[in-house]
């Protein structure tokens, strides 16, 4: 009985009432990748189609907001669209390329017819039941005609008056059963509405799951190759260096023994090239640190992260608990998004204090460093925040930065421990 007052049925109501402007909407993108499909065979009608799949993806964002707002349908967000070719072409060939798009394109165009029924169905049913529950109030204002307020009503040898009494409690009658199975009507517009949501807008799941382990997967990629670049270029300019230098002056000492120089020559020569083996051994500690620091192996987080901050010139205060090791992937994924946050704070941040705390909760490793810096902390592309969040996206976690203007910033990082 408390069906029709229930807020969930009348939130199912407005969420197909607004079938029908959306419906509107819908009619729009069909039209117009209609016209350009027609049109598809100059390059004009190839970018306009392309444009209109891009922008049926707006309507999905639009219906995934009024399922999770009236029907508390928690749909999935799209996938992000890849992108597999550059330049302006290219844009166009991914846009044509995208099936959330064309999935969104296909929800317009069965939203068009359907939107417009489920609205007209239910806005009819409910004003025809409130109107004939409430007629005994307002059927009075009704003008007189021939003595009565509205027309006679013939059903078969029986005709009647509605403002002749009784039949204006009759009148409300019928109007209050159907009111009691508006919500009967409503829920199952909705639910079926449901189902095309589904079907239409939240799309496979195995999908978006292969879909964001290639994109994980081609990040690493990147990311490795970076890595390596990077190793490449620290062995060229640093250690080779030092190891030509060592050479060199290894040589111009054998060359001074050979030439039957003076003892203090040669000790001078020997020196030198001892200062340049020390030097390139530094280098190759710092090069193989980068690679997997050795301290990381054998003590873990709570041995690795001080060190990390000792090193820091900002005054680090650490705070971690980690009972039980996580695996090494995100062992070291947690290390080095540690280590490059510290150097960005240094460098950047113009902080005075900083903290890093390190939790272990369950199945979850929580990282939390922070500053009191009053610069805030952007993520661009290519820089140091942009590579924490390729690191940790690369072993399904996730990342979370709060840097208001004018500080504190604060970084958030939660990773599984086991792969």
């Amino acid at each position: 009985m408390a069906a029709p007052v229930r807020a969930r049925t009348w939130r199912e109501t407005l969420h197909l009432l607004f079938g029908a402007p959306l419906s509107a909407v819908g009619l729009l993108f069909v039209g117009l990748a209609a016209y350009a499909v027609l049109a598809s065979v100059t390059v004009v009608g190839l970018v306009l189609l392309a444009g209109v799949v891009t922008a049926s993806r707006g309507m999905g964002v639009l219906e995934r907001v009024r399922a999770r707002r009236l029907l508390a349908l928690d749909l999935p967000p799209a996938a992000p669209r890849a992108r597999r070719h550059s330049g302006a072409v290219g844009r166009v060939r991914n846009a044509l390329a995208d099936p959330t798009g064309w999935r969104c394109l296909l929800h317009a165009l069965v939203a068009v017819p359907v939107g417009v029924v489920q609205a007209y169905l239910v806005g009819l049913w409910w004003l025809l039941s409130l109107g004939t529950l409430s007629y005994p109030l307002w059927s009075w204002l009704m003008p007189l005609r021939d003595g009565h307020r509205a027309d006679e009503i013939r059903i078969g040898g029986w005709h009647w008056y509605p403002d002749a009494w009784p039949y204006p409690l009759v009148v409300c009658a019928v109007g209050l059963v159907g009111v009691l199975l508006a919500p009967w009507l409503v829920a199952g517009l909705a639910n079926l509405d449901r189902v095309r949501l589904q079907a239409l807008l939240a799309g496979s799941t195995a999908r978006q799951r292969a879909q964001l382990s290639e994109r994980r997967r081609t990040r690493a990629v990147e990311q490795s190759g970076t890595h390596l670049r990077r190793i490449e270029r620290d062995l060229h300019d640093g250690v080779q260096a030092r190891m030509v230098a060592l050479a060199i002056e290894l040589g111009r000492a054998r060359d001074d023994i050979a030439h039957g120089l003076g003892s203090q020559e040669v000790a001078e020569r020997v020196t030198a090239a001892h200062e340049q083996a020390k030097q390139a051994l530094v280098e190759l500690r710092e090069l193989a640190r980068g690679i997997y620091p050795a301290v990381l192996n054998d003590l873990g987080l709570d041995g690795a992260v001080p060190l990390l901050t000792a090193r820091c010139p900002v005054r680090v205060s650490t705070d971690i608990d980690v009972p039980q090791r996580p695996v090494g992937a995100v062992e070291a994924t947690a290390y080095f998004c540690v280590a490059e946050l510290l150097t960005n704070i240094a460098k950047h941040s113009g902080a005075t204090t900083a903290s890093v705390r390190v939790r272990r909760r369950a199945d979850r490793l929580l990282i939390e460093v922070a500053d009191d810096g009053q610069d805030g902390a952007t993520v661009v592309t290519g820089g140091g925040l942009d590579g924490v969040i390729s690191r940790v996206d690369s072993v399904d976690g996730t990342v979370s930065v709060s840097s208001p203007p004018g500080g504190p910033t604060a970084i958030r990082m939660e990773l599984p421990c086991e792969l």
